[in-house]
């Protein structure tokens, strides 16, 4: 049933546009028109799935591809990562890391480029490529432990830039690391690797997560090829927009306090979205028991006034559910999928871990409303 439908009838006023509105709307219409899919009824579906390899359980979202969480892979497997994007990025011939004459891991290619740093204007000569692995969460390359002072990774590095100029005629420098790079941090290393070692800013290649997510969208069979499999390593959950949520809904609940539920919304779905998805009888009930919070929620995401709440929620639950999809196994109960993501979120954001019970009972309330997990749609499409 779509909007205009739900107009005709009486439901909806020609000038609502808030989804959050046509969301509760629709689920109240399902009693009386027998609606029971979920999601994709009113609203469109932004995430069709679609497997890349079965075996290794790697998924692909039609909005790219998934997140890994980089700092838990080895630094072998990081390496691995590094050389199969330069198979593509510069040529089949890019030589595997090993020990160099000064201690340091490298890789090498030699001669013309594939496709870096583009197709018309390709690196020609001798390529070294380094990839600096970090087991901390979040780094930048703009951290002095990485670059700024005497003692950090690249300006140590830029002695032996040198060397292996003068040694080796190195023409080409390619760096990976499991760091964002700002767009600052991006110029002000070249520049000074320039300064220091007279190579040409357009000769030195730093490659951060920002980069490599892009690569692998476009290479996007990559991480079958090193074994990389998602389900086998900790999701990459970056809980600030939920916090944001969980703090508004935390002080507008209070207003909420006295709203009176005079019938909860048990939808039809429910039960089919629970067995599609694996999810327990008991942990069911689990998230029913909250049918209340779950009103109330959606009560103050509906609210005109709470726009910007809104946008966050969409944003926070589609790259929440797109990350999900990752971490299911069919083998596995999708209750352990749920206590995972809670889990992972209280343990990296101070606000969640101060309101831990309200954070499940948003992701109660994201599954209730199909905002995560498999629906109907998924399935049949």
């Amino acid at each position: 049933m779509g909007t205009d439908r739900l107009q005709q009838i009486g439901a909806l006023p020609k000038s609502k546009s808030n989804v959050f509105g046509l969301r509760r709307l629709a689920a109240n219409a399902r009693h009386q028109y027998d609606i029971t899919s979920c999601g994709s009824v009113i609203t469109p579906c932004f995430r069709r799935i679609r497997l890349i390899n079965p075996r290794n359980n790697i998924f692909k979202t039609g909005q790219g591809c998934m997140k890994y969480q980089y700092s838990e892979l080895s630094y072998i497997q990081f390496e691995s990562l590094a050389i199969h994007l330069c198979f593509k990025l510069l040529g089949i011939g890019t030589e595997s890391f090993s020990e160099g004459k000064d201690g340091g891991r490298d890789s090498r290619f030699e001669g013309t480029a594939e496709i870096y740093p583009s197709r018309s204007d390709p690196w020609k000569g001798l390529t070294i490529i380094q990839a600096k692995h970090t087991i901390s969460y979040n780094k930048k390359f703009s951290d002095s432990d990485f670059f700024g002072i005497p003692s950090s990774d690249i300006n140590l590095e830029a002695q032996k830039i040198l060397k292996l100029i003068k040694e080796d005629n190195l023409k080409n420098y390619l760096l990976f690391s499991n760091r964002r790079l700002p767009a600052i941090a991006n110029e002000n290393i070249k520049l000074f690797l320039n300064s220091e070692t007279g190579l040409p800013k357009e000769n030195i290649g730093l490659i951060g997560i920002e980069s490599m997510e892009k690569y692998l969208k476009v290479f996007s069979t990559i991480p079958y090829e090193v074994g990389l499999n998602p389900f086998d390593m900790p999701i990459n959950i970056e809980p600030d927009e939920l916090a944001q949520i969980i703090v508004a809904i935390r002080a507008g609940l209070k207003d909420l306090d006295n709203t009176t539920i005079t019938k909860p919304i048990i939808r039809t779905s429910f039960e089919r979205k629970n067995t599609i998805n694996n999810l327990s009888e008991q942990y069911a009930k689990r998230i029913k028991s909250k049918i209340i919070e779950i009103a109330q929620i959606e009560e103050f995401l509906a609210m005109p006034e709470n726009e910007l709440i809104q946008s966050l929620y969409i944003e926070s639950s589609d790259e929440l559910s797109a990350k999900i999809v990752a971490m299911t196994n069919k083998d596995f109960k999708f209750d352990i999928v749920l206590e995972r993501i809670i889990d992972l979120l209280i343990e990296r954001d101070t606000d969640l871990k101060t309101n831990k019970s309200l954070t499940r009972i948003m992701i109660y309330y994201m599954y209730y409303h199909c905002e995560i997990g498999e629906n109907e749609d998924a399935i049949t499409a």
